[in-house]
C-alpha cells in the first residue's frame, strides 16, 4: 500500500503529522511519499516508513505548478492521500486522480472530510486508525549520535538538554543559567548543555542523546517527543500566564529536584 502526503506548513506543522505517517506505516504497512517544502524534507528523512520526499513550495504555486507535482506522483499507485494543503487548482487534479481515499478537511475533491478544527490525528480515522506519539520510530545516522555524544559535557551523570526558543517572548537569560547552577548542584554528576545550532538531524541527535529536555520551543519539544526522551514543555506550566513570568521554582519541582 502506499500514501501521499501533501503537507504544508512549518516544522512545528510537519512534525503535528509525523505520527500520523508512522502509524500508517505501521499498522497499515504502508510506504508514504511526501510532498512538503525543502525545509522540512530533512524531518520526513528520519522517518524509514517515508520512502520518498518531494520537495514542494506551497505558496504562490501554479496550476502548472501542481501539475508538475501530480504528474511526479503518477506513476506509483496510490491507495490514500492525506491532503493539508487547499486550493481549487489541486483539487481538480485530485479528482481527477486515480487515488480512491483523499482525505482532507475540504474541496471538492475531498472523499473523506476532517473538521476545520479537528486536530492533526483525525486524518486518521477514515482510515481507521489512531495516532500514537509514543510508537514513532525515528531513524538517526550512527554518525550524528556519535558527533552529539562526543559534544557533551564531561562526565557520566543525567544529562538534562535545555532548548531555548530565543525569542523575545522566552524565559530570560537569568532564568536559564539559574536552571543549569540548580541542575548541577542538586542532581548528582548531573550536566546541562544548551541545544546547539545545525541542521534538523544535528539537532535531532542532540535531543536524542540527553536523558531529559527542557524546551520552550515548540520544534524542539516535538522532536524529543519523537525521539522518546521526556520533555518539560515551560509552555505547559505558565497556568495562563506570560513564560516571561514563569518563576523558577515551577520548573524544578517539575523536574522533581525544587
Amino acid at each position: 500500500m502506499r500514501v501521499l502526503f501533501l503537507s504544508p506548513g512549518d516544522l512545528e506543522a510537519q512534525l503535528e503529522r509525523l505520527p500520523l505517517a508512522a502509524a500508517i506505516g505501521r499498522d497499515l504497512k504502508a510506504s508514504i511519499q511526501v510532498a512538503c517544502p525543502l525545509a522540512a524534507a530533512p524531518l520526513w528523512k528520519l522517518l524509514p516508513v517515508v520512502e520518498k520526499q518531494l520537495p514542494f513550495e506551497f505558496e504562490g504555486v501554479t496550476l502548472a505548478d501542481w501539475a508538475n507535482l501530480m504528474g511526479s506522483v503518477r506513476e506509483p499507485d496510490f491507495q490514500a492521500c492525506l491532503n493539508f494543503a487547499s486550493g481549487w487548482n489541486l483539487d481538480l487534479l485530485l479528482s481527477l486522480s486515480h487515488i480512491p481515499v483523499r482525505v482532507a478537511r475540504g474541496g471538492f475533491s475531498c472523499t473523506a472530510p476532517v473538521a476545520a478544527d479537528a486536530p492533526a490525528e483525525a486524518f486518521l480515522k477514515p482510515l481507521g486508525l489512531q495516532s500514537d506519539q509514543e510508537q514513532i520510530c525515528i531513524s538517526l545516522p550512527p554518525k550524528a549520535l556519535e558527533q552529539a555524544r562526543s559534544k557533551q559535557p564531561a562526565g557520566d551523570g543525567p544529562l538534562l538538554l535545555l532548548a531555548p526558543s530565543q525569542t523575545p517572548q522566552d524565559w530570560s537569560e537569568q532564568h536559564w543559567s539559574a536552571l543549569e547552577e540548580a541542575v548541577c548542584s542538586r542532581i548528582t554528576g548531573g550536566r546541562c548543555q544548551r541545544l546547539q545550532s545545525g541542521s534538523i538531524v544535528q539537532q535531532t541527535a542532540q535531543l536524542a542523546s540527553a536523558d531529559g529536555v527542557v524546551s520552550s520551543s515548540a520544534v524542539a519539544s516535538g522532536l524529543a517527543k519523537c525521539c522518546g526522551v521526556s520533555v518539560v514543555e515551560l509552555q505547559q506550566l505558565t497556568g495562563g500566564q506570560a513564560l516571561a513570568e514563569l518563576p523558577l521554582e515551577s520548573v524544578l519541582k517539575a523536574l522533581g529536584i525544587a
